[in-house]
């Protein structure tokens, strides 16, 4: 009984041990194809692009498989951005900052503002992480080189700038109010702000989530937002509290009316 015991034991130990081992090596590996099937998976859920989702896909391998996904330009992305632009109505722009999973709830049925992450690019990339080894033909999506330029954030700042670009009319931003710093210049939305172009877009409208009815669009980071702002496109801002935009989400009122 004893000897079994230990053998037991000794079998555990094995086990674990290869648990351990195993993983890191299968991190480092490829992921093509489970790459691949995501993002058709995501492409084919739009109607205008599902019938050339391989043509997507193609285009984006393209602009980073075999490289180094270090020092990754953003300008490698364009000709994705020139062959497969935005389609949404251009004056129901909604921007966010801090916001992700709130505007994510807001926007969720696309049927009047829309984010960057309910566009087709947006909507396949979003959470995802992908970059290309030089010498290679694979996709990777786990143990990247960790940089601060790579293939994920070029591709976000090109995807903001081009999202701003296209932005007309009128154009609204979802900031948290709850936070030390509502505009933060280091994040996308400041690339965003900066591409902003009059008299392509006539107004902003910055929708600051707030805990309670305190007013905070005086905060001062918000005045760094006016001065990147092109000064002829009118800025408003207003306090809408968290609990007001989870009922407009419950009871569908998806539309500015939830803040005016």
């Amino acid at each position: 009984m004893e000897l079994k015991i230990k053998l037991a034991i000794a079998g555990g130990v094995l086990l674990l041990a290869v648990v351990v081992i195993v993983p890191p090596a299968t991190l480092l590996s490829p992921r093509t194809s489970q790459f691949r099937k995501t993002f058709r998976r995501r492409c084919e859920a739009f109607p205008q692009t599902s019938q050339r989702c391989e043509q997507v896909l193609s285009t984006f391998e393209k602009t980073y498989v075999g490289k180094d996904p270090c020092n990754f330009p953003e300008e490698a992305y364009r000709p994705l951005f020139e062959d497969y632009p935005f389609t949404h109505s251009c004056d129901k722009t909604m921007f966010w900052s801090d916001t992700k999973d709130l505007v994510d709830q807001f926007c969720k049925e696309r049927n009047h503002f829309v984010p960057l992450q309910n566009t087709l690019l947006g909507n396949i990339l979003d959470d995802q992480k992908w970059c290309g080894k030089k010498s290679s033909k694979d996709t990777f999506i786990c143990l990247c080189k960790t940089c601060k330029i790579n293939t994920v954030s070029s591709f976000w700042v090109r995807a903001s700038a081009e999202f701003a670009k296209y932005a007309c009319g009128h154009a609204n931003v979802l900031l948290d109010g709850a936070i030390s710093k509502p505009f933060d210049p280091t994040r996308n939305f400041a690339v965003e702000v900066k591409n902003l172009a009059f008299p392509r877009v006539k107004s902003l409208t910055v929708i600051l989530v707030i805990k309670n009815n305190n007013a905070a669009c005086s905060h001062e980071s918000l005045q760094v937002l006016r001065n990147l702002l092109h000064p002829n496109i009118h800025y408003d801002c207003r306090t809408v509290t968290r609990s007001k935009i989870l009922e407009c989400i419950e009871t569908g009122t998806t539309t500015d009316a939830c803040w005016t």
